[in-house]
Formats: C-alpha cells, sequence, structure tokens
C-alpha cells in the first residue's frame, strides 16, 4: 500500500515567503532604532568623558586647556601653518591616551604631527557614519576625524576670547572656572560637531587648531543646532569642496574659518556638555535670537546664545 505526503504548492510557498519579508520589514526598523539609541548612548558617553577629562586638566593646570596655540599668522585661518596643538591634543592624558601625547612634538606645527592621524572612538561619535570616512586632506592633510567642538567664541566670528560673552577658550586662551560667572550648570563646554561630508570638507578633525574642533559665532545664519541654513558655517575651502549652500551643513567659502554650527545626525537635536560636566540632549528647536553681527544684547539674547557666554550674566532658568 502505497503512501502519499501532500508537499507545498507553489502558491502556499509564495504566501509563507511573503509573510517573512513582511515580518522582516517590520522588524528592521525596530532593529535600526535599538543600534542607533545605543551608538546614541555611547556618543553622550564619550561627551561625558570629555567632561572628567576637562576636570582634572583643570584639576592639574589650574584652568581648561587653551583652544590650541597660534605662533604667527591669522589665528582663524586653518591654512596658516605655524599652529600648534589643540585642546583635544592637550586633553589626550587625561582620556588614556599618554603614549599619543608623549610622541606629539609641541616644538613643531600640528600639521606636521604624525598623531593627527590616530582615529580615537573617545573623540568621534558612533551616530556618524563621516567619523570613519576618509581624513581630511586640508591644511597639510591627514586629519583624522571626530565629532566634538569646544564652545569658542559665541558672540563673534573666529577664534578670539569674547571676554565676558566668550566660550571656555580661545586661541592662546585658557579660562578657568572661577571665570565662568554665569555657572557652569549654565555654560556649554562642547558639543556635537558633523565631520565633513568629504575629504576637502574640513570640518569635524579632532586635531586641527582650528574650527574644525570648535564652534563659534551662534548667532544670525549659525545660530540654531543643525541650523541647515546655506551660509550656516563660514569656512575655507568650501567651494573647492563643492559644498556652498549644500545641505545640510551649508557653508560660506572665506578666506579664513569663522563661523561653525554645532551638528549631529541625532534626530531633532544634540548632545552638549555643560562646564559642570553633565551631558544633556539639546532640541533643535531651543529658543534662539537671530541676530546680524553678534548675540545682540544680553536680555535680548534666546537660550541657545546664553548657554554659550560664560559671564553674560544672563537668566536662563530652565532648557
Amino acid at each position: 500500500m502505497s503512501s502519499f505526503r501532500r508537499g507545498f504548492t507553489l502558491i502556499e510557498l509564495l504566501v509563507v515567503i511573503a509573510i517573512i519579508a513582511i515580518l522582516i520589514s517590520l522588524l528592521l526598523p525596530a532593529v535600526q532604532q535599538a543600534r542607533e539609541a545605543a551608538r546614541r548612548i555611547q556618543c553622550k558617553n564619550n561627551l561625558k568623558q570629555i567632561g572628567l577629562a576637562l576636570h582634572n586638566y583643570h584639576d592639574a593646570h589650574k584652568s581648561f586647556p587653551p583652544f590650541f596655540i597660534s605662533r604667527t599668522g591669522n589665528p582663524s585661518r586653518i591654512a596658516d601653518a605655524d599652529k600648534g596643538a589643540n585642546w583635544l591634543v592637550f586633553l589626550l592624558p587625561f582620556v588614556d591616551q599618554q603614549n599619543l601625547y608623549d610622541s606629539w612634538d609641541f616644538d613643531i606645527p600640528a600639521n606636521q604631527n604624525d598623531g593627527r592621524s590616530a582615529p580615537l572612538s573617545m573623540y568621534k561619535c558612533p551616530s556618524d557614519p563621516q567619523s570613519d570616512a576618509d581624513h581630511c586632506v586640508y591644511a597639510g592633510g591627514g586629519w583624522a576625524r571626530g565629532n566634538y567642538g569646544m564652545n569658542v567664541s559665541p558672540c563673534s566670528h573666529g577664534v578670539g576670547d569674547d571676554g565676558a560673552d566668550g566660550g571656555i577658550g580661545a586661541a592662546n586662551t585658557s579660562v578657568r572656572i572661577r571665570d565662568i560667572t554665569d555657572g557652569t550648570t549654565n555654560t556649554i563646554a562642547v558639543e556635537e560637531l558633523r565631520a565633513g561630508l568629504n575629504e576637502n570638507d574640513l570640518r569635524g578633525s579632532w586635531a586641527m587648531p582650528g574650527l574644525g574642533a570648535g564652534t563659534a559665532a551662534m548667532f544670525n545664519d549659525g545660530s540654531k543646532p543643525n541650523s541647515k541654513e546655506p551660509n550656516s558655517d563660514d569656512m575655507e575651502n568650501c567651494a573647492v569642496a563643492g559644498l556652498f549652500g549644500v545641505p545640510p551643513m551649508g557653508c560660506f567659502d572665506g578666506t579664513s574659518t569663522g563661523q561653525m554650527t554645532a551638528r549631529s545626525v541625532h534626530t531633532g537635536g544634540l548632545h552638549i556638555l555643560l562646564a559642570d560636566g553633565s551631558a544633556r540632549f539639546i532640541s533643535d528647536s531651543i529658543d534662539f535670537s537671530r541676530g546680524n553681527t553678534d548675540c545682540g544684547p544680553a536680555a535680548d539674547r534666546g537660550v541657545w546664545q546664553k548657554l554659550h557666554t560664560r559671564g553674560g550674566g544672563e537668566i536662563i532658568g530652565e532648557f
């Protein structure tokens, strides 16, 4: 007596495959969201570690590190080669990179130090795929990418110190905690940057002495977090990089780099590190005041500008 075994028909097989495909399509976004949540947590934790390093540096040197050392030329022009170490180089011993720090020759320009090419996970936000892209070729080349920038000169273009309206460091200028009269809980020390969109784009270069590793001019077309305005960054090499007016990181081509906007690839905002060492997520919709040439009178500033000045005397409240 023969037995009969019924198999799947072609239609049944196709239905099963379709159901599996639907289930995968429903599950994939959840997996991607979980991965991004983990990357975002790591990005924030990096900021916290940088904050701890800044305070340990302050304990050792009685001030935060200078934004960078500039010997000659225009401090705001990254292409002027006679520039030394920047703030993230000075922090290397405090982020478990003593060997890299010891190999840095402080007597020669930064763009002649091989250490500038070292990829450091502590200085990169894993959410930004460009942080693992090609090194920046501008100003000597070989610049490894990074995603964290010092709050430098919120109320003017460039990298000079604005005094009470300044950030927590500037070219050849170190700031002490006692100089932050607005309070360390009300003053941004470090914020996220997006790494350059191609090899000619200088933004987000961790060892670069200049606004490749900092923010400035937090007003007008570069005032909001994650600003997508066409001219939101004023920087050298914008035209060569082919990025003039290109969203989501617009830029205006100039002979120096004087404006840099805080940005991330996170949805809806970015992380900041306050001078007290705490990290927070700030919404793109945070209050700000658009000015034409500076932050404007203290009483008229938005919360975003107020958070960037170290001694503006503004009242911020909850944010």
